[in-house]
């Protein structure tokens, strides 16, 4: 299912902010021309956003957010609900093309995005883990299975989100090629899916026998019983 998260009523101040620090620069902005371009007053710019660096990523934290309450709202089988989640970000973006481009091309030039964009990365993959954790049955190794499956989905969905980000303008205006790319997506996550959920869903090792607990087998003979007899009472019990 391609999912699309609602529009909100900070989206435009954020595009606005971050398309102006795109434009004159990062280090050149100031605080005031970043509430102006939004809109606000400087002290409702900082209760909104906090920071230069926080209005950046303003979206990314409200999506995150969306994300958490998704998955733990979700119904579906988990893998299933994890795809659905990083369907959901990926369409945040391709919904506003012009901020996301704006945002990636500010991360190419302050090392801080980037470290930013880094933590934020695995803030999704912790979200998709913990999903898992809940749901999923108990197996050998189930965590460090999780782990790489979480990971996994992330990349996946980043190395799509790069190519999109790097592609010219006009190739990514109409909206059928959007389409076409939330699909190509879902494929991809469903096919990761497939080749983790064997290995996430397959039942606890059975537990050696030097190690099992000892069976107490209570039996009713006749007295005077033989060997062979009692043998017999013994395996029928345990049978």
């Amino acid at each position: 299912m391609i999912s699309h998260p609602p529009s909100h009523d900070t989206d435009g101040p954020t595009a606005a902010a971050i398309g102006l620090l795109a434009s004159k620069g990062y280090d050149a902005t100031s605080v005031d021309e970043l509430a102006d371009a939004a809109g606000m007053s400087r002290s409702t710019f900082f209760r909104k956003f906090g920071s230069k660096e926080d209005v950046v990523f303003a979206d990314h934290e409200r999506i995150l957010g969306q994300v958490t309450d998704r998955l733990a709202e979700s119904m579906q089988e988990p893998l299933a609900a994890i795809e659905d989640a990083a369907l959901l970000v990926f369409n945040h973006h391709v919904r506003n093309p012009e901020t996301s481009r704006a945002r990636y091309e500010l991360m190419q030039s302050v090392p801080a995005l980037r470290d930013r964009e880094l933590v934020t990365s695995h803030r999704y993959e912790r979200a998709f883990l913990l999903h898992l954790l809940d749901r999923i049955p108990d197996g050998e190794h189930r965590e460090y299975k999780a782990v790489a499956f979480a990971a996994a989905a992330v990349a996946v969905h980043n190395a799509f989100l790069r190519r999109w980000l790097r592609t010219t303008t006009a190739a990514a205006e109409t909206a059928a090629a959007d389409r076409e790319r939330s699909t190509a997506l879902a494929n991809e996550l469903r096919a990761l899916s497939e080749i983790f959920r064997p290995a996430l869903y397959s039942p606890p090792a059975p537990v050696p026998a030097s190690q099992a607990s000892p069976a107490v087998v209570v039996t009713v003979l006749t007295a005077g019983a033989d060997k062979d007899a009692i043998v017999q009472a013994v395996r029928d019990a345990l049978s």
